[in-house]
């Protein structure tokens, strides 16, 4: 009871300060904003339906229309809803787009009258609402010129055992293009031929769009996800695409993220539509890592139960058919509209500079553009280089020098000029730069169904959206886009001006998430503001060729109030990019002993090229602010390549013929079995050390055919029947350890220099004696060895006469008539 009295008595002391501040009505904004809300948590829920005109033009009528519902999230009921708008000082810089909606109640001195809701709602009850009122006027939102401004929509009430309190609120932003018609300001109208007078004002008080300056709009529109092709995974469509998980088949879906992207620059493409001066200034820009996978969905793919292990069980994919259609329509998209290409996997060029290969660079920013234009038949723009973290040090600098790359769009917190360029353009080394403001990429990447802070937005800068409810973040989107070609800077001093000048260069989040309803929105608001005057398009393709031109200089900075980690990307540290150079040269090596050929069922360079990519997955900028995911996956995809490079060298192996191995003569071969398991052919070479007393020939290179066995025949000599201990390594062509070596016991029927000698006095007695044998028959003398031998009697010198089938007829028909050394027993 007592808890509760407590409670109750804080929730009425709340209820009377806020009463306070709205009759009140304070106007002060205090120098620093901070946020804070007057709303009590835990009470009601603010949800916007419809807030129209989303852009407020002469054409649009003279009232603001607002549809919402307010949910009551408290245990009690609450009586007594009353709704009203209030509306707070025009919006003066970009930081301003966001800090506006951070500020107090106070902050928004325009109030409209109370509107009532609902008499009561009960727990988890919903009251909705509609609300108009005038735009200019007393009563209304009072407002006199064009500009945006920041909107805020409160709700008041009772809860129960409490005072009359601010219970629930929703903040967002309203663009001013032009005015609609007023008496009251049609008073102050003078007529050019009599006087100088406001030159956008009408004669019936309507105010026209500010021409005067247009900003240079140039808009891009990125296709980016966080990598999904599992690590270690050969290419070349020798094994089966593994995907880490199937996030990726949701998101291609028409209505999934990246599909409702597609479904709404397919209305801007289209050749024969009107939106002729906004195809001009968008340019899509698409991650290459992000066509790469999507392609291979389309050939088939399965999720990796453990995407750390390679090797691991799979499942089956679902997107195979939604991957097919996003590409084609992306393709078709390509041929009306500008493509440019996102740096490899948001590949981190301070990373790059760590690491310092020279072919992983070229791979990453270079050949990123070479893959954008094969997968999508296109000629992308190049030469403008879009780092995902909005920052660019001097050493990510060097890395686009070493390049050739000449330009780079970065935020405008990352440089400090002395002085300021109209269009925002500068120049750092060799490198012309394009700034944006960051608080307009945040306000683009609230939108949507999550939404995306980039990580270099101070976190002072950046609203609570938890509560804001999809309307409301469009709304601002909406606002943050147009504030550029409504807000004019002051020209009188240069160096006070914003640093991006009159450029809208628009750069949302690269991971952003607008659904159909939040793409249409920002499409026409560009498309209007071109339409009206106020923005002109700029094609990529001229800020390219105009950035070499920028003669302001800007030092390279990491913008305040952020983790310069964050600020960098997250560049990979000095041991993980040792790791990743070994990795990078053992695959150059391993690719260079590959054999390719028309027969072959892949080229060495594809086989390979996942690894290479793996590389700068690994080094990809993280999609949010927390850092311990990313130091996983970065881990996880370093030990996978590791672990299939292992494997590759364990594919090739020698066939241990079981220690023991005995040659048939001195000269006969050592046969041995190579085995691979690659799926290419391999050149290797064997690495013998042999004793001196067995000399191995010299093999050279053999080529091991794929999936297959080759006996290769080592040309021996042994010089001696002793055991010799061999031990033989293999290595392919550059040099690679492959598998294990082996140790053989070699035995030989050589017997050395005592069977040479004693063949050769054998070989001189046996031509002695014959040469003895034939001197005595030539001579007709006897020879002594014959004395011992008795001489033939009457019976064998006939016999001996006799031919042998004459004397084997007589054997069988007497024995008796043969000598008795010749009878058989029958």
């Amino acid at each position: 009871m007592r808890a509760d009295l407590v409670r109750r008595r804080a929730a009425l002391l709340a209820a009377v300060a806020a009463g306070v501040l709205l009759i009140l009505g304070l106007t002060s904004v205090p120098s620093v904003v901070a946020p804070a809300h007057a709303v009590e948590p835990g009470y009601a829920r603010l949800t916007l339906t419809e807030l129209t005109p989303s852009t407020v033009t002469s054409a649009g009528g003279d009232v603001v229309r607002v549809r919402g519902r307010v949910t009551n999230t408290f245990d009690r009921p609450i009586s007594t809803l009353k709704v009203r708008l209030q509306l707070g000082s025009q919006v003066r810089t970009a930081v301003g787009l966001r800090t506006s909606l951070m500020a107090p109640s106070s902050a928004f001195p325009v109030l409209t009258p109370q509107r009532s809701v609902a008499e009561t709602i009960t727990p988890g009850q919903s009251a909705a609402f509609d609300v108009e009122v005038p735009i200019s006027g007393s009563g209304g939102l009072q407002i006199e010129d064009t500009g945006v401004y920041p909107l805020l929509v409160s709700v008041t009430g009772v809860p129960e055992s409490g005072g009359l309190m601010q219970v629930a609120e929703s903040r967002s932003l309203l663009p001013v293009l032009s005015l609609p018609a007023s008496a009251t300001r049609a008073t102050g109208f003078v007529d050019p031929a009599y006087g100088a007078g406001d030159a956008r004002l009408g004669r019936d008080g309507s105010v026209a769009p500010d021409t005067s300056a247009p900003a240079a709009l140039t808009m891009i529109w990125p296709l980016a996800a966080t990598p999904q092709l599992a690590p270690g995974v050969l290419g070349g469509e020798t094994e089966p695409v593994r995907l880490i998980s199937d996030r990726l088949a949701e998101s291609l879906k028409p209505e999934g993220r990246l599909g409702a992207q597609l479904t709404a620059l397919e209305k801007v493409a289209q050749p024969d539509g009107p939106d002729a001066r906004l195809r001009d200034g968008l340019c899509v820009a698409v991650d290459p890592d992000l066509l790469v996978t999507v392609h291979g969905m389309t050939l088939g793919y399965v999720v990796s139960e453990d995407p750390s292990d390679p090797r691991s069980a799979t499942v089956p994919g679902t997107g195979q058919a939604d991957a097919r259609a996003w590409i084609a329509q992306l393709r078709s998209i390509a041929e009306q509209l500008c493509v440019t290409a996102l740096p490899f996997a948001q590949a981190g060029l301070d990373s790059l500079s760590t690491i310092g290969d020279e072919q992983l660079s070229t791979t990453a920013v270079t050949g990123a553009a070479d893959i954008v234009d094969a997968l999508l038949g296109i000629e992308s723009a190049r030469d403008v280089t879009i780092p995902a973290v909005g920052t660019l040090s001097n050493a990510g600098r060097d890395v686009l020098t070493s390049q050739g790359r000449t330009g780079a769009a970065i935020a405008s917190s990352a440089v400090e000029p002395a002085a300021t360029d109209a269009l925002g353009r500068y120049r750092s080394g060799g490198v012309g730069l394009q700034t944006y403001d960051v608080p307009i990429s945040a306000a683009l990447g609230a939108a949507g169904t999550r939404p995306a802070v980039p990580s270099i937005m101070p976190s002072w800068q950046q609203p609570d959206l938890r509560g804001e409810s999809p309307v409301s973040r469009r709304q601002s989107a909406l606002a943050a886009l147009a504030f550029p070609m409504l807000t004019v800077p002051d020209s009188d001093d240069a160096r006070r001006g914003p640093v991006t000048g009159r450029s809208a260069f628009v750069m949302p989040p690269t991971y952003w998430s607008p659904t159909a309803e939040d793409s249409a929105a920002l499409l026409g608001a560009a498309d209007l503001l071109l339409a009206s005057g106020t923005a002109r398009e700029v094609p990529l393709r001229d800020v390219a060729g105009s950035l070499p031109e920028a003669t302001e200089t800007a030092p390279l900075v990491t913008p305040g109030d952020t983790d310069p980690l964050v600020a960098k990307g997250f560049p990979i540290s000095s041991a993980q990019a040792g790791e990743v150079r070994s990795h990078v040269a053992l695959t150059s090596q391993l690719k260079s002993s590959l054999v390719g050929s028309p027969d072959t069922v892949t080229t060495p360079q594809a086989y390979v090229a996942p690894l290479y990519e793996d590389a700068l997955r690994g080094i990809a900028t993280p999609e949010t602010q927390t850092l311990n995911e990313a130091r996983r996956l970065r881990t996880m995809r370093i030990e996978a390549v590791s672990s299939t490079l292992d494997h590759m060298r364990q594919a090739v192996s020698l066939l241990d013929p079981g220690g023991r191995y005995t040659l048939a003569s001195e000269r006969s071969p050592l046969l041995l079995i190579v085995r691979n398991d690659l799926a290419l052919p391999i050149r290797v070479e064997m690495n013998i050390d042999a004793p001196e007393a067995l000399n191995v020939g010299e093999l050279g290179v053999q080529e091991i055919p794929p999936m297959g066995t080759r006996q290769i025949q080592i040309p021996t000599h042994a010089s001696t029947s002793e055991r010799a201990t061999v031990n033989i390594a293999m290595v392919t062509s550059t040099g690679v350890p492959l598998s294990e070596p082996i140790t053989l016991s070699i035995y030989s029927n050589a017997y050395g220099k005592v069977l040479f000698w004693i063949t050769i006095i054998a070989g001189v007695l046996l031509v002695l004696l014959v040469a003895r044998r034939l001197w005595h028959r030539f001579t007709g003398e006897p020879d002594p060895a014959d004395e011992d031998r008795p001489e033939p009697d009457a019976d064998e010198i006939r016999l001996a006469s006799i031919p042998y089938q004459q004397r084997l007829d007589l054997t069988r028909e007497d024995p008796g008539d043969l000598p008795p050394a010749d009878r058989k027993d029958p």
